[in-house]
């Protein structure tokens, strides 16, 4: 594979993750996760995950269900209700059995962890410059 493509591979990578970022997930129980449904005053809500730590909920918070198979699926806070049996977050098109839900849970973005991820794709492709550089050598088309 030519420098170029590996240079460019890189690049794309590190673009997709910055844009992605890396998440930390913590799961919260149900009572916590019920305090989502109702918009604060303050614009902000704080539930306490099941490792003890509280966890800042706003609007453009991450937030899910996961099913008792695995599969997640995304609710709006503060724009979803719960009753004694369902879950219904209308404008996601999702209805769910309480029964079927294997957990509740909020991301938040790892700054740290992502600002590692970047820097070191940052890393690479000035190695990769820096490489292509020193290698080259002086080279003229009557060699």
């Amino acid at each position: 594979m030519s420098v170029l493509k590996q240079a460019i591979a890189i690049v794309c990578v590190g673009a997709m993750m910055s844009t992605l970022g890396c998440y930390t997930t913590y799961v919260v129980p149900q009572a916590e996760f019920e305090k989502l449904q109702v918009f604060p005053e303050d614009r902000r809500a704080v539930v306490q995950a099941q490792d003890g730590s509280g966890v800042e909920v706003t609007e453009e918070t991450p937030v899910y269900v996961r099913s008792a198979g695995g599969r997640r699926y995304a609710v709006t806070p503060f724009n979803f209700k719960m009753t004694s049996t369902q879950l219904v977050a209308s404008d996601r098109d999702t209805l769910l059995a309480l029964g079927d839900i294997g957990s509740f849970e909020v991301d938040h973005l790892s700054v740290g962890l992502t600002a590692t991820v970047i820097a070191t794709g940052v890393a690479a492709v000035a190695g990769l410059i820096a490489y292509t550089i020193i290698s080259t050598g002086d080279k003229s088309f009557s060699q």
